[in-house]
């Protein structure tokens, strides 16, 4: 960019030649007592102190088009590529690359200096060599005596290292925030794996709990069948007895032949089982349907709500869901309270339940115990504002070593096979990061391991409190 201009010293400019009585009150000061040379001495430290300063100061002439550069300091002028007698005169916001806001914003700051107002703005500045940097800058109406608006102050500085510093920070933020979704994601994901491989696990045992009861109901079918085609068979016999009686056969006769009869069909034993069949029909119907209830409530598929739930039922539910996990090694014992409705994901909590129940399950087995002698104890209570919920069993319990790492996704001292070391991991993550709560542990080598869970009753608040 080749420029020509006049140079103006500030000399000249404070003077008035240029300057149009900007700095009146410095120049008034001079007078015929000599106080001239001291008002002098201090238009030079002035200009000299605003040469010196690192960041860019010019002074403009309002009234110009482009606004004229009145007077520009070294700084200025050196990061333009420029000295500072080259730019004097020429337009300030010619210095910058054309942008299709740049009208605007150019209107915009004068109207804001002609209202009195210091306006502030950001333009890509162009380099006498062609490159360019970003100037953010300060706009300051300066007034002559009678209160006009002659010239605009303007201060200004590379700001380039803090628009990119500001935008690796942006882009930072993204990459954070995006890999907190992926984490979410890949959270939820161990979640769902975890509940289906519990699930999946418990299978078998579903199968076993349901097929019992049915083995009732096919053997209870199967008697109520025969009987029902003796009973017929007897009906039968009954209405030849009727007819026998209507020929005029003696009734002794008839009688010793429905004697026989019945007895031959065990009348007296299909009177007694018949009424017992239907109980266990009946029973085993009702296992069956409270077993596929119970799966069906464990394995609903997640709500990311959380709504009013009964703690106790959701116990029982996952008792009932798990029971060939346990049944084999451990007596279950409950001890639960009177307790207030839970403000919950009660689904996320009933894989909490499973996976602790199965734990004891499998402590209780490692130490050797049968259903004869191993122990989980439930109990629940309400504690102030918050309910309790521990599962205690009599298993092998926790080396001291272990405790801290117990929560650690993938920690596990099981033998291959039987875990994944997600289950306390994700059941830490489940009370305490989900529902606001706690989970502590307590447990002594060959004595047993004591779970115990605080929820707030009210649920998790929200980030604004309510």
């Amino acid at each position: 960019m080749a420029i020509t201009a006049t140079p103006v010293e500030f000399t000249d400019f404070a003077s008035g030649a240029r300057g149009d009585d900007l700095l009146h009150p410095i120049e008034s000061a001079v007078d015929s007592s000599g106080a001239g040379n001291e008002a002098q001495k201090n238009l030079d430290l002035l200009r000299r102190t605003l040469h010196a300063m690192p960041g860019h100061f010019a002074i403009l002439d309002a009234r110009g088009a482009g606004a004229p550069i009145v007077f520009v300091n070294v700084a200025l002028a050196r990061d333009y590529g420029f000295e500072a007698a080259e730019l004097i005169g020429h337009p300030f916001f010619a210095l910058f690359a054309p942008t299709d806001d740049g009208p605007e914003k150019i209107d915009r700051i004068r109207q804001e200096l002609s209202a009195g107002r210091e306006a502030r703005a950001e333009f890509q500045a162009v380099r006498r060599d062609g490159s360019t940097f970003t100037a953010g800058m300060v706009f300051a109406p300066v007034k002559n005596e009678r209160g006009l608006t002659t010239h605009f102050g303007c201060s200004a500085r590379d700001i380039t290292a803090i628009i990119e510093e500001q935008r690796d920070k942006r882009a930072l933020q993204e990459q954070l925030y995006a890999e907190m979704s992926e984490r979410e994601r890949i959270a939820i994901e161990l979640r769902l794996a975890q509940k289906l491989e519990s699930v999946g696990r418990l299978a078998a045992g579903i199968a076993h709990e349901i097929n019992t009861p049915i083995q009732y109901v096919g053997d209870s079918a199967h008697f109520l069948k025969s009987a029902v085609a003796d009973l017929q068979q007897l009906t039968e016999v009954y209405r030849g007895a009727v007819d026998a009686l209507f020929r005029g056969e003696s009734p002794e006769i008839v009688r010793a032949n429905l004697t026989q009869i019945e007895a031959f069909v065990d009348k007296q034993f299909i009177d007694v089982e018949i009424p017992q069949a239907f109980a266990r029909t009946l029973e085993g119907v009702e296992r069956v349907t409270s077993i596929v209830r119970a799966m069906k409530e464990f394995a609903h598929p997640d709500g990311q709500e959380q709504t009013p739930a009964d703690i106790n039922h959701a116990i029982e539910t996952t008792l009932l869901v798990a029971r060939n996990e346990y049944k084999y090694h451990a007596c279950v014992e409950t001890e639960l309270g009177e307790l207030p409705a839970v403000v919950c994901n009660v689904n996320e909590l009933n894989q909490v339940f499973l996976n602790l129940i199965i734990n004891a399950a499998h402590a209780i087995e490692s130490a050797g115990r049968d259903a004869s002698s191993g122990r989980i104890r439930i109990h629940t209570s309400a504690v102030e504002e918050s309910v309790e919920i521990v599962i205690a069993d009599n298993g092998c319990g926790i080396p001291r070593e272990n405790l801290d790492r117990i929560f650690d996704p993938f920690f596990t001292t099981k033998e291959i096979g039987k875990g994944t070391g997600q289950g306390l991991a994700i059941a830490r993550s489940i009370i305490v990061e989900k529902h606001a709560g706690m989970i502590t542990v307590d447990s002594e080598v060959g004595t047993g391991t004591k779970m115990t869970l605080r929820l707030p009753s009210a649920g998790r608040k929200s980030s604004s409190g309510k």
